[in-house]
């Protein structure tokens, strides 16, 4: 698939990054609306690192049900010049986004539009020292989120 999603994102940019699958994508149009929302807001495209994964290259410790990488609802973003704290600030008002994960080490943030069970709360988490922690009041302060 070739072509334009929207007018800062194409197909290529959600393309599974594993050698095997020959570029497989898959992505939900409500996280492309997403990114668009937050390249509006910083007047900066958002790069994304990482979204779709095939069979292939998935997490095999996650079930595919519940992988969002895996369903196209999931990527992995940065923004050049913007503080990571800000750009989560920012994600964590849009409805459409209900995972998010702080990765400060790697200078990114999982976003996702992952289908809620839950009544509508947003999932938010912290990933330190390669570990998946619930955002706690401590962690909040230590990166400086609200």
């Amino acid at each position: 698939m070739v072509g334009n999603l929207s007018e800062h994102f194409s197909y290529r940019d959600f393309a599974c990054k594993c050698k095997k699958c020959k570029s497989e994508v898959k992505i939900h149009l409500g996280l492309v609306g997403a990114l668009e929302a937050i390249s509006a807001n910083f007047r900066r495209v958002p790069r994304i690192v990482d979204a779709y994964r095939c069979e292939d290259s998935s997490n095999t410790l996650v079930p595919i049900k519940k992988d969002s990488h895996r369903q196209g609802r999931a990527v992995h973003i940065y923004i050049d010049g913007v503080p990571l704290n800000q750009l989560f600030e920012f994600v964590k008002t849009l409805p459409e986004i209900r995972g998010i994960g702080y990765y400060q080490e790697e200078g990114i943030l999982h976003i996702d539009t992952r289908q809620s069970e839950k009544d509508q709360q947003k999932d938010i988490w912290v990933k330190e020292n390669g570990k998946i922690l619930p955002l706690t009041p401590d962690l909040k302060s230590k990166y400086n989120l609200r």
